[in-house]
């Protein structure tokens, strides 16, 4: 099956975040779950970020758990058939600053013949604790390029759990936050949007997250690239360094299943009908309280030989396309 995407050069998307953490030292067991509708049946069908603002509940209770329902359905015109970056943010409007805290990849199609027509993915948002709460700016988008009445409903709803954490999240900094790098262009290099970062650690921390949030889209590239090649990340922290494959083997044991296309190959991190996971490292004991240390994001070293600034690229010889396009996904 033919599938369409744009900007069809390989990519990656992502953005990194760091947690700090104080801890709790009370502890009860989980009490009454409050639920929170927020967009509910958001008709999106072009890539335009719906902000709005909902309340959510205050600070005099805790919670143990916050969970978000992410439902995804069909106008209807009919489902956007193919596959979509989606997240949700939330948004600082003193200063503009945003949050991704959940990302999500479209599915193929889902109407008709067996297909389950609605699909919810249950996303795990304890961390964020800190900015969900009170009023809340947030912000919706999937990245639809349908351009008719196609496209999706979306409902989010919340779930607060009432209870004491074992830790309290205190402080939340994005590191890179970038829509998407282009991989294996040498004019264009990641290092230009990767570059080391110093980060100062909160005096107060007792435990630090390094949360990371990629996936790769494009394929036709030298090696099928990003979307179905197998490249290490790695981030050093200081002297130290954590590692990861971007990969997915489970993209069939799918939760919005079963669909039309090719929703079941394995991919980078970029399954369609799946939320992203994201890659998460305790990076407490590489770091020290109140002092700083320098991150540096890696990716494997890769070059496409099928982009249109290679000398050496001869269409339908040495690639199938040389140009980056629409259809042949180069």
């Amino acid at each position: 099956m033919k599938r369409m995407i744009q900007k069809a050069s390989p990519l990656i998307i992502l953005t990194l975040t760091l947690f700090t953490f104080y801890p709790s030292n009370l502890k009860a067991d989980p009490g009454d779950t409050t639920w929170v509708m927020t967009y509910n049946q958001e008709y999106h069908n072009w890539a335009t970020v719906h902000r709005d603002t909902f309340q959510l509940p205050g600070t005099t209770t805790s919670y143990n758990k916050i969970l978000m329902y992410y439902t995804i359905g069909c106008p209807a015109a009919g489902c956007d058939p193919w596959d979509r970056l989606g997240w949700v943010k939330v948004y600082n409007d003193h200063d503009s600053t945003s949050y991704e805290i959940a990302r999500v990849i479209t599915p193929y199609n889902i109407v008709g013949g067996g297909y389950p027509g609605t699909c919810t993915w249950i996303i795990d948002v304890t961390d964020y604790a800190m900015i969900l709460h009170d009023e809340v700016s947030f912000g919706s988008y999937i990245e639809s390029w349908i351009g008719d009445a196609r496209g999706w409903l979306v409902t989010i709803e919340f779930a607060f759990v009432e209870g004491e954490p074992d830790f309290y999240p205190f402080d939340i900094v994005n590191l890179w936050q970038y829509s998407y790098a282009v991989m294996g262009d040498s004019s264009r290099p990641v290092e230009e949007k990767l570059s080391p970062m110093d980060i100062v650690i909160d005096g107060n921390a007792d435990k630090v997250k390094l949360r990371v949030i990629t996936t790769g889209h494009g394929q036709g590239n030298t090696l099928n690239a990003a979307e179905f090649s197998q490249l290490w990340h790695s981030v050093d922290v200081g002297p130290d360094s954590v590692y990861h494959i971007l990969w997915r083997t489970d993209c069939a044991v799918n939760p919005c299943s079963p669909q039309g296309g090719t929703w079941q190959y394995n991919r980078a991190g970029w399954c369609p009908g799946q939320s992203v996971i994201p890659w998460d490292n305790d990076i407490t004991a590489n770091v020290t309280a109140g002092q700083s240390v320098t991150l540096n994001y890696n990716i494997q070293p890769y070059e496409n030989f099928c982009r249109p600034n290679n000398p050496d690229c001869v269409s339908g010889v040495t690639c199938p396309d040389c140009d980056y396009n629409y259809t042949g996904h180069t």
